[in-house]
Formats: C-alpha cells, structure tokens, sequence
C-alpha cells in the first residue's frame, strides 16, 4: 500500500486521493477542439472533500466556447470509483481516461452523451528527479494545489451530443491536464491552446502565487510543445519571465531559458462561470473562455543573435486571469 502510495508520484495521471478525504480536491481537464475548429468544448470530472468531510461529492464540470453555456453536475461521493493500477476514474454513468471518455449524464432537461477516444498522447515527460510538469516540487509535500499536463496534443475520434446538438469531433485535437490538492492560488493565470496552423504544436501557461515556508512567491510552468519536443520555461529549470504586462486588457510574457525566448499575447475575454476548490470545498468561483487567439514567437539565441524558430496563432485558448494580478511578479 505504501509502495502505491509513493509510486503514483511519478503517476500524475492516477488518482492521487483515497477513498475518504479532508479538505482535498482533484480533477482532470478534457479540452477539444473539431476538425473544421468551429466547436471547442471542456470537460471537468473530479472529487471534492471539505475541511469536515461531511459534504463531500464528485463532479462532472462542462462548457463550451458559446460563452453562455457551463454546468456543473454534482454527484454522491459513492459514484466515483478509481482504478488501483491504470489512470481510470469513473463518475455514475461515465467513464474517463488516457484513451477516451464516454460520458452520459441526464440531468433536468440536459442530456450530454458521446464517446471520444484519443490517439497520440503527448505527456509532459516523467523521470525519476522531475516527475512530470511539477518537476522536483512534486516531492513536496502539503503544497496548495499540485498540477500535472498529462498530453499536450493528441487525435480524437468520436461525437458528443449536448442536448439537441451534435458534434463530430472526428479528426480534432484535445489536450488534457489535472489540478490536486487543497485550493487553487490567490491568484491564477492560465491559458492553453493546441490550434495552431502546425499540427502538433502546443502552449499551456500557469502562473500563480504559491505558498512557501510562511511566505509567498510567483511560480510558473511553462511548457511549449513543438516538433514533438518539449520546451520548459519553469521557476524549477531557472527560467525567468523577462516581461509581463496586463495592460487595457491584453496578457503580455516573455520568458527566457538558458537558450530559448517565448513571447506570449493574448486580448483578454470573459468567460463562462466555473466552481473551483477552496479547502477541498468547490465554493470559489472563476471565468474561463474558449474562444481567445494566442500570438507567440518562438525563439532561440546565442550570444550573437536570435533566430526565430516559429511564429503563430494559436485559436481556441482556454484562458482564465483570475485573483489581483501583481504589476511586479517576484520570481
């Protein structure tokens, strides 16, 4: 058991809970996109746990880049059951993993059903020092909200039917990660899109005000997927963010490793509502959109020059800028 225990550290994508918590959460984040990128839509299973462990239920989470339409499902605890051995979860009458989704959830007059399987996985890589996107702070016990990017870009076949609307997904891309642990920061910065016009390419940016030993500080992860490599730009690997700007509503980041520069824009856009964790309890409420567009420039450097290695748009952002936003991030 204690053998498990530890060795789903290097296991992001498994259930890192048990059957009976306090003040824990934990949920896995399903983004897709269709072919023809006129649909994008997000799914949210998870648990949640309060500080008494009297109330405590799972969830089923879904909205889509309509900016009107979000829901949250709520369920007994007793329906959410997890695989010991295999990154599998299962919430009433729907099941999730690595290779597919099949949900089927009737509630009032909503009716979501549909299967979708998913072909090339991309994690952020594990290894026995740096076991996923947390890196060596995966070790660290009682950390505020641990994160895991569990494929940057992959294939989806299958269709999803919202009430009267039906979508074929067949051909898109998704993209999936998961968020654990106690609450989500003071203030958060999220964005992730895999809708560039290079397939296979794929951003996802988290920076948040992390509790540390009494104190505060703002940590990052930054992963740039390209090429079917990975691009780290974390507090961890010594990156460091070189510009950050939140002016009348556009995000502005540059961040720098020992050879490469990324520059980041996106225009800020309201979202629909969605719950998230506040000591286990999914009381706290944030906006997350799907329909921003994500400008970068790629870059690597040397002592002499720059060269620019890729320049694009990325579509379909899934963006969330929430908490007082610092002018300054003390790295």
């Amino acid at each position: 058991m204690i053998f498990r225990e530890i060795r789903k550290i290097w296991q992001p994508a498994m259930y890192q809970g048990k059957n009976r918590m306090k003040g824990y959460f934990e949920g896995w984040y399903y983004k897709f996109t269709d072919k023809q990128g006129q649909n994008t839509g997000a799914i949210i299973p998870g648990v949640s746990f309060n500080r008494d462990g009297k109330h405590s239920h799972s969830f089923i989470q879904y909205l889509d880049d309509s900016g009107v339409f979000s829901r949250y499902y709520s369920f007994d605890i007793e329906d959410f059951t997890y695989s010991q051995n295999k990154p599998e979860i299962r919430i009433k009458d729907s099941f999730f993993s690595l290779s597919d989704i099949d949900i089927d959830i009737k509630d009032g007059s909503d009716n979501i059903k549909g299967i979708l399987r998913f072909r090339g996985i991309s994690a952020w890589p594990v290894s026995l020092l740096s076991p996923g996107a947390m890196g060596w702070y995966a070790f660290v016990p009682f950390m505020q909200c641990y994160h895991g990017v569990l494929s940057f870009d992959h294939e989806i076949e299958g269709q999803l039917i919202t009430n009267s609307k039906n979508v074929d997904f067949s051909g898109g891309r998704g993209y999936i990660e998961k968020d654990w642990g106690k609450s989500f920061p003071s203030y958060h910065i999220w964005l992730q899109t895999n809708d560039f016009e290079e397939v296979g390419t794929s951003l996802m940016v988290s920076i948040a005000n992390i509790p540390w030993l009494g104190k505060y500080f703002d940590g990052f992860l930054i992963g740039f997927w390209h090429q079917n490599q990975l691009y780290k730009f974390t507090t961890y690997t010594g990156a460091t963010i070189t510009a950050f700007k939140y002016p009348q509503g556009s995000l502005i980041i540059h961040v720098e490793s020992k050879s490469h520069r990324l520059e980041i824009e996106i225009p800020y856009s309201k979202g629909v509502q969605l719950r998230t964790p506040v000591l286990g309890d999914m009381r706290g409420r944030l906006s997350e959109s799907l329909n921003g567009e994500t400008s970068i420039k790629f870059y690597e450097y040397s002592k002499t020059r720059d060269y620019l290695i890729y320049s694009g748009i990325g579509k379909h952002t899934g963006l969330e800028i929430e908490g007082n936003i610092p002018e300054i991030l003390k790295q």
